[in-house]
């Protein structure tokens, strides 16, 4: 039975729809005098000049041939030829009147005829809610997945390197078309083969990254207290190091962190090495809120101190690159009193946590020397000539500024922290990724017809029947069969040479000396053993065996510039300054070994560089590894390693099928599970969650004060930050 309310906004909106139309009419006759006196003699029963007859001309403009009927007579006297220059002309008062009658008209039209009557056009996923309902079909976690995180290029520190801002699985999908200021329409979000081949390339990336079959981590709680920095370097904020040297049991923060500023455990400078949930508990104190240097330090002294909680990837610019993201924001009141907050996220292993004062006072020209100059003169010495004195003299000036500060008992703002303890929370292992992908047990002996079944009802946000996942099912199982001919070897005889250097362009290698050169002894591209972050470039010579005489396929994916070479021939050319995308390209091989060279060059962070060729008999064989190595399945069953591989194709299939990339409502009446699919896309831009789904089941979704509920349960979840974030932007644009 249709709900009360929805009878109602139906007939609102048919009575809505209705007025134009009825209004359209009206105005169309009205003006029928103006034809009358202007138009019929040439346009009438007597003469149609031009096949054209307006005395028969209909007014309803739902009909295209009327509406561009109406509309070529309005552009004729607009255009001044309607009337005829030698025929009784209107007068200006009686043009400007029929224009602007029958132009509003149109446009009503017009606006009736770009309606979808209130119906959903079929229309894919976009970028943001493709991520997101990755993350919540694989139950993953992490930066890359939070609700406001974007990865996309950036200038971080505004000197023209661009960094890559997160590092999610449709981080090199392109920015989706909006109309209106919304990305969500359906006639914008088309798809291409591009577009399938980057969500085949997010599947094979975000599977094996869901796969756990490595034993239960031996994480212990790791308490960093005293110090978090170690080491005795004098940077930007002098203060703060000559602080640990006279106070061991703290570390201090003075200013508002900007690009320094930033405590985090120096044996965390990797990463938390292991990916996990984590509860991060701080010990710290604020100190002098009220204070007398507000002269030179300006702050609001009637607001306590934030304490800032943030988390960085080591791997891409650490605690001060373009990963920073805030976790929490705790209130400290500068009273002195330690106090303990603590805080629960998931890490990824390169991740590591830091510390800062989020409203702390900032001055990029401050000096200790300043205060003690102003507040302690007594302790102040004007600055050594440098010329005059020896360099260690000169250095050990602004410590010795420094020092007197602190030991006269410091009297300006600052935040002390004490310690900070990352304790993982491993509940379950293996964890609900792996287990809902390929259940408890061995995946060899898994039932891949329930788990594929489970897996594309999630995916398709509908029940699915057993013969639709007949064609996957076959699919695994086949690869579950060895089958020895599956694709060809690797690189043979595969060297590497590195060279240093800024290119916005592939150098001439040979022109240039290496630095560093070898052998890779697993025949597969890699830009590893560089050991450069930036401004490097590497060549990559073998040979490449060609199973049999035909047409082969390349694809290269870099960041920045790369080119790939077979016998000298130049097959795919992708030189220059990008993010990462990708090149195919093609050549005729005969059977046996072909010269293979790839020349690579990175500018700044992240870099990255994947290849891979199709022939006859098999297709997307790797030829590279990847900045970062794909993840090994940690068993040394080759039967099982076989069930998990047959297994993520099969899913990976899901995945690149319409049902999953599309949202689809088919007839004039939604159904629960469209129904639960629109609230949970609106409010969270993902996938309905159990709950929704279950009441989709019961069919309780259909009830007003169900989805009342249902809104409001959405909308306190985390997950509707991706409403807050973006619908308000767009709608007020």
């Amino acid at each position: 039975m249709i709900p009360t309310r929805r009878i109602a906004l139906w007939m609102v909106a048919a009575v809505l729809l209705s007025l134009p139309a009825a209004k359209a009419e009206d105005s169309l006759q009205a003006l029928m005098p103006f034809l009358q006196k202007h138009c019929l003699a040439c346009h009438g029963p007597e003469k149609q000049k031009n096949d054209r007859r307006f005395d028969t001309l209909g007014t309803d403009l739902s009909s295209r041939q009327v509406l561009e009927a109406w509309q070529d007579m309005l552009d004729q006297v607009n255009l001044g030829e309607m009337p005829p220059k030698k025929k009784p002309q209107p007068s200006p008062e009686e043009r400007k009147k029929f224009v602007e009658d029958l132009t509003g008209s149109l446009e009503a039209a017009y606006a009736r005829l770009r309606s979808t009557g209130a119906r959903t056009v079929i229309r894919r996923l976009n970028r943001i809610e493709l991520r997101n309902t990755l993350r919540d079909l694989l139950y993953l976690d992490g930066a890359a997945f939070r609700p406001g995180a974007v990865a996309k290029l950036v200038d971080n520190n505004g000197n023209g390197r661009v960094e890559r801002k997160g590092n999610d699985p449709v981080r090199s999908f392109p920015d989706d078309e909006k109309e209106a200021g919304f990305a969500n329409i359906g006639n914008r979000l088309v798809m291409s083969d591009f577009l399938l081949k980057l969500m085949l390339g997010a599947a094979e990336e975000v599977l094996p990254t869901a796969t756990h079959t490595e034993k239960k981590p031996a994480v212990e709680t790791r308490r960093f207290s005293g110090h978090l920095i170690k080491g005795k370097q004098y940077g930007q904020l002098t203060l703060e190091t000559v602080s640990r040297e006279l106070n061991p049991d703290f570390d201090m923060i003075s200013m508002r962190y900007q690009r320094f500023g930033r405590l985090s455990p120096h044996e965390l400078r990797g990463g938390v090495r292991t990916s996990a949930r984590y509860r991060i508990t701080v010990e710290a104190s604020g100190h002098n809120q009220q204070h007398p240097w507000g002269e030179l330090i300006k702050t609001d002294q009637d607001q306590p101190f934030l304490l800032s909680l943030n988390m960085a990837d080591t791997a891409n610019g650490g605690i001060s690159g373009p990963t920073s993201t805030n976790l929490a924001l705790w209130p400290l009141p500068g009273d002195g009193k330690k106090r303990t907050f603590s805080f629960e996220t998931w890490l990824d292993d390169s991740w590591t946590p830091w510390l800062g004062w989020e409203n702390g006072f900032y001055d990029r020209g401050f000096r200790a020397e300043r205060l003690v100059e102003k507040y302690i003169p007594r302790a102040y010495r004007p600055q050594p000539d440098r010329k005059k004195v020896d360099k260690k003299v000169f250095d050990a000036w602004p410590i010795e500024m420094a020092k007197a500060l602190l030991e006269d008992g410091y009297k300006g703002p600052h935040i002390r922290i004490y310690s900070l303890t990352v304790e993982p929370l491993i509940d379950t292992w293996p964890p609900r990724s792996h287990t809902a992908l390929y259940g408890t047990g061995p995946a060899e002996k898994a039932a891949v017809e329930k788990l594929l079944l489970n897996f594309a009802s999630r995916a398709f946000r509908r029940p699915v029947k057993p013969p639709e996942v007949a064609p996957y099912a076959a699919l695994v199982r086949s690869l579950m069969v060895e089958n020895k001919k599956s694709s060809p070897a690797a690189i043979r005889d595969l060297s590497y040479k590195a060279y240093k250097g800024k290119w916005s362009k592939l150098p001439q290698f040979s022109e240039l000396e290496p630095f560093s050169e070898g052998v890779l002894a697993d025949g597969l591209l890699d830009i590893r053993p560089a050991k450069m972050r930036d401004f490097y470039g590497m060549v990559f010579e073998g040979n490449l065996h060609a199973p049999r005489k035909g047409k082969y396929r390349f694809e290269i994916a870099s960041d920045d510039g790369s080119r790939l070479i077979i016998d000298g021939k130049r097959v795919i050319e992708h030189d220059g300054l990008h993010g990462n995308s990708t090149r195919k390209g093609s050549i005729e091989l005969s059977a046996g070994p072909h010269a293979l060279r790839v020349e690579y060059f990175a500018y700044g962070q992240p870099n990255s560089l994947r290849a891979s060729w199709s022939g006859p008999g098999f297709n997307d064989a790797h030829l590279s590894v990847g900045t970062k190595a794909p993840k090994q399945l940690s068993t040394s069953n080759t039967g099982e390693a076989r069930a998990i591989r047959a297994l993520q194709a099969g899913y990976t299939a899901i995945l690149c099928s319409p049902r999953f990339l599309y949202i689809q409502e088919k007839g004039p009446k939604l159904d629960n599970y469209e129904l639960a699919s629109r609230l949970s896309y609106f409010l969270w831009s993902s996938m309905p969650d159990e709950r929704l789904l279950e009441l989709a089941r019961t069919g309780r979704l259909t009830n007003p004060k169900v989805r009342q509920q249902e809104v409001e349960r959405l909308l306190e979840d985390p997950r509707a930050e991706a409403f807050t974030r973006n619908f308000p932007v767009a709608w007020l644009r």
